[in-house]
């Protein structure tokens, strides 16, 4: 395998901090927190009422209509990967999708979505479980979601490999580039994982 240099051409994140790079980057040098007092209803039972939700929400950046067939993990890897595009200087750019390739993990996948669908389940029949709550809960789909929106016909890998997912993901990445399989690949991780049944000991 050829050791040839690989860069990075552009930046792209949403997280408790910033909804973008450089309020992210702004809120690092001034040393702020994303962990804050979660608001939900249900915190008010739950011994645990902290945690790191999303500086600005997806939906104020995404297709309201589009985002609601996603994921919050998807939505957020969307979001970030819109950013990178951006900033690597792609829009509008001639881009062989077959040189193009994706490598975006998750540690979990779209377990709000599995957790939602498993409660509408119990409550109120198989009737009403989504149909699409197998492609918004697979832990591929931030990955797939990204390789749609941008045409992406190379190799499109979601490892996930727990707190290491999002660095074997750029690993990942830099392999597909010096084997010669990609020339781009849009790389990171993503996860969305604040929900009730961390805390509780039973859902029965």
């Amino acid at each position: 395998m050829s050791l040839k240099r690989v860069v990075v051409t552009g930046l792209g994140t949403t997280n408790p901090l910033g909804g973008d790079v450089a309020s992210t980057w702004t809120a690092m040098l001034a040393g702020k927190s994303g962990i804050r007092t979660l608001e939900d209803d249900v915190v008010a039972e739950l011994p645990v009422k902290i945690g790191g939700r999303v500086a600005v929400e997806p939906t104020e950046v995404l297709d309201r209509v589009k985002a609601r067939r996603l994921d919050r993990s998807a939505q957020f890897a969307l979001v970030a990967a819109q950013e990178a595009w951006a900033d690597a200087g792609l829009e509008g750019a001639d881009i062989d999708g077959t040189r193009l390739g994706v490598a975006v993990a998750s540690g979990i996948g779209g377990v709000t979505t599995l957790l939602a669908n498993y409660d509408t389940l119990l409550q109120k029949g198989p009737r009403r479980v989504s149909p699409l709550s197998v492609p918004m809960l697979m832990p591929n789909a931030p990955a797939a979601n990204i390789a749609l929106a941008y045409g992406a016909k190379g190799a499109v890998n979601a490892p996930t490999s727990a707190c290491a997912s999002g660095n074997e993901a750029i690993s990942m990445a830099i392999d597909q580039i010096r084997l010669g399989r990609a020339d781009i690949v849009i790389a990171g991780g993503t996860e969305a994982a604040i929900h009730p049944s961390r805390w509780l000991p039973s859902r029965r």
